[in-house]
């Protein structure tokens, strides 16, 4: 697609639909990243679970983690809304910017979330509170030195994958 034919079909064409759709995706992929993360001993962050009690830190672990999955794809979705409005704003000339774009939307994300996600949860967190969560430390280094970048990749796979499907189907 050239530059002008994307930055007309994405001008003033904001797809609702589609940018959850592509927030959902992309936080199932999300998922993947944390996941291969725990799994490879990067990280004893477990989102879900963290997530879930959070809500609900006395249920099963089913509930725990459907809590924590509700959550979120929830999150997922308003972040699909959240970078399909900054593709709009920006109006990449290219497929490939647009990419670009989404590598960067989802990496100043990520940082940010290393940075306020420990705060959140040091004064929200139920578990936390009374002890029974590891304390998440500066950017969340208590769960895992290499914790920080995992969540700044997971993030950036968030935004590129958010980003590349609402461009390939609202552009």
């Amino acid at each position: 697609m050239n530059a002008a034919t994307l930055a007309s079909s994405l001008a003033g064409n904001f797809e609702p639909a589609t940018a959850i759709w592509a927030g959902l995706v992309g936080a199932a992929v999300m998922l993947a990243v944390i996941y291969m993360g725990m799994a490879s001993g990067m990280t004893s962050m477990n989102l879900l679970r963290t997530l879930g009690t959070m809500a609900v830190p006395k249920a099963s672990n089913p509930v725990v983690y459907g809590v924590g999955l509700m959550v979120h794809l929830m999150m997922g979705a308003v972040f699909g809304l959240v970078h399909a409005g900054l593709l709009h704003a920006v109006d990449p000339g290219s497929d490939g910017a647009a990419a670009g774009y989404g590598l960067l939307f989802g990496g100043i994300h990520g940082v940010i979330v290393a940075v306020m996600m420990p705060i959140m949860l040091t004064m929200m967190h139920p578990l936390v509170r009374s002890g029974d969560m590891a304390a998440p430390g500066v950017a969340m280094t208590g769960l895992g030195k290499m914790t920080p970048m995992g969540i700044a990749m997971a993030h950036v796979a968030f935004g590129l994958v958010a980003g590349a499907i609402y461009v390939a189907v609202a552009g």
